[in-house]
């Protein structure tokens, strides 16, 4: 009797191995939260170096403006730079802001040139969530995708037909948290590019969301081309338009120093002039 019951249930092991073995894909085991994010990092901010032109609307109480901008983003080998400044308004021309993420670091190093004052300021820390010329983009959300956060994996949407897994995001500090309590991610699960972020503060209610449209391939690169930042709190939003992407640029080292952000407002006329020419082939 006890053989013909071990047999039995020999029998069903198989049968049950046998069944997982031809499992479908769908029942494999979805990726981390951890690797979900870094893969998200490498995808929005790949390390070819890149030159982008920009416009930045904001639209509040009835009334918009635009901001014309041009960024590079260049990987060294203690960490990525990127650089974005100003070209119109021309009363606004020349404005610099300079992001060094270094390898290892929770926090970058971020400078910021404006030429009425004529002087390059580093900034601290807590000035990376200040509103970007009172748009509702910060300076951070035109730097880089920060890691030191712990992420959970908390399901997975169909979000314009396509599935997108969902990740919860603490920031490591209690600093950080005193700006966002959590922000939540809704990753492409195919391309592993951002879909939507929404921004909780620390009373533990979504107050902006950020959504991430319009793929364009450039230069085989897979480019968002139109974000837009809502702000639930004053009612207004903000759109980042990617007007042109070049990839694999020779952008010299020296523009992602401090001391060169002065001179940029004189570069800016070359730079958009390359980039939109490289674009267009």
């Amino acid at each position: 009797m006890r053989s013909r019951t071990l047999a039995l249930a020999l029998s069903s092991a198989g049968i049950l191995g046998a069944a997982l073995l031809d499992a479908p894909a769908s029942f494999a085991a979805d990726p981390s939260p951890d690797q979900l994010i870094k893969d998200m990092k490498e995808a929005i901010e790949p390390s070819k170096p890149s030159t982008r032109v920009m416009e930045l609307t904001a639209v509040q109480g009835g009334e918009s403006q635009t901001l014309k901008l041009i960024q590079a983003r260049k990987a060294f080998s203690d960490g990525p730079r990127a650089l974005t400044f100003l070209i119109e308004p021309e009363a606004a021309r020349g404005m610099a802001y300079l992001v060094e993420e270094h390898t290892g670091k929770p926090n970058p190093v971020e400078y910021v040139y404006v030429p009425m004052v004529r002087r390059v300021r580093k900034l601290v820390p807590a000035e990376n969530y200040r509103t970007f010329m009172d748009t509702d983009f910060t300076y951070g959300d035109l730097g880089f995708l920060p890691l030191d956060a712990t992420n959970t994996l908390v399901g997975s949407d169909t979000v314009n037909g396509k599935k997108a897994y969902k990740v919860q995001s603490v920031p490591n500090g209690t600093a950080k948290q005193w700006y966002y309590s959590k922000y939540v991610t809704w990753i492409d699960a195919d391309s592993s590019l951002p879909v939507k972020r929404e921004f909780y503060s620390p009373a533990g209610q979504v107050f902006k969301t950020e959504t991430f449209d319009a793929v364009t391939v450039f230069d085989g690169v897979p480019t968002p081309t139109k974000i837009t930042m809502q702000d639930r709190d004053s009612n207004t939003t903000s759109e980042l338009k990617v007007l042109s992407v070049s990839y694999n640029n020779e952008i010299p080292d020296s523009f992602f120093t401090p001391a060169e952000l002065p001179k940029l407002s004189k570069a800016g006329n070359e730079a958009e002039k390359a980039a939109m020419t490289k674009a267009s082939r």
